[in-house]
């Protein structure tokens, strides 16, 4: 694709069928997003993608138009992308696309997609030491990117843990992918030696022999730890979470009453017309 700078080449190239893209600024045909956000980080290398089009690429979604831009002095307008001015954090690129520091790229998003963004990029076992790195750009977060962060649920690999986290908030301190001797739980209380995991029925229907095997094992792992291991299925948390945060607590605090049993209430047993 040729690229054609400056008023004069570019008003010329535009008479001859060239693309504008802004003021000065003419490509030999239509761009793809990807494809203009390469050009622009060729073209002007001290910019980097920001907002949405930098939350796409860490999630390596496809990109679309307008791309967001940052940059320390400003860029010329178009239809084609937006900018802000500010120094890119951390940039980094790959795939011939500069883009800025994650959590820079939440400055520019309302706080509901912000905290999204957070969660689905920091999910996993590795999520929060990758966040602790990112956070090595900051020396003082600004105020939306420090409430996103308060708001996030970081290191989870599913929504169902995440709903379970924050149902389970107001009442204990929760961690999540806690390695207890060599297994990473879900979620863990360590104050009461809780550790859960949440199951959901697509992954384990295609569970192997070797995880049906593990599984078993890490079950009795926690129990000889001296740990209080609970299960809960993704079905139960999403229709039922004041049933699980009502058993967590009286787990917690070894009282009764114990739960009745699924077959009494579960939309499973009520649906399906089972019977025990």
């Amino acid at each position: 694709m040729e690229i054609f700078r400056g008023k004069s080449a570019a008003q010329q190239a535009v008479r001859h069928g060239a693309v504008r893209i802004a003021n000065g600024f003419c490509l030999s045909e239509e761009p793809t997003p990807n494809q203009l956000a390469r050009i622009m980080s060729e073209q002007w290398p001290d910019c980097a993608l920001d907002g949405y089009s930098a939350a796409l690429k860490h999630v390596e979604k496809p990109l679309h138009f307008p791309l967001e831009f940052l940059r320390s002095s400003s860029l010329p307008s178009s239809k084609y992308f937006t900018s802000r001015r500010a120094r890119p954090k951390g940039a980094l690129t790959w795939d011939g696309v500069t883009v800025c520091n994650p959590l820079q790229a939440v400055e520019a998003m309302p706080e509901d997609d912000a905290v999204a963004f957070l969660e689905d990029f920091y999910s996993g076992k590795d999520g929060v030491s990758r966040l602790e790195l990112n956070k090595l750009d900051y020396q003082r977060f600004p105020r939306p990117v420090k409430r996103a962060l308060d708001r996030a649920i970081i290191g989870t690999d599913s929504v169902p843990e995440r709903q379970l986290t924050r149902a389970l908030a107001p009442h204990f301190t929760v961690q999540n992918n806690i390695k207890i001797g060599p297994y990473h739980w879900d979620l863990v209380i360590e104050e009461h030696k809780i550790a859960i995991e949440v199951d959901g029925y697509a992954y384990h229907r295609g569970e192997n022999r070797r995880q049906f095997e593990l599984d078993r094992h890490k079950l009795n792992d926690a129990v000889h730890r001296g740990w209080k291991p609970l299960h809960f299925t993704a079905t139960t948390i999403d229709h039922y979470p004041d049933f699980v945060v009502q058993q967590v607590l009286a787990t917690a605090k070894n009282k009764r009453p114990f739960a009745r049993p699924p077959w009494q209430w579960h939309r499973l047993w009520r649906h399906e017309g089972a019977r025990r």
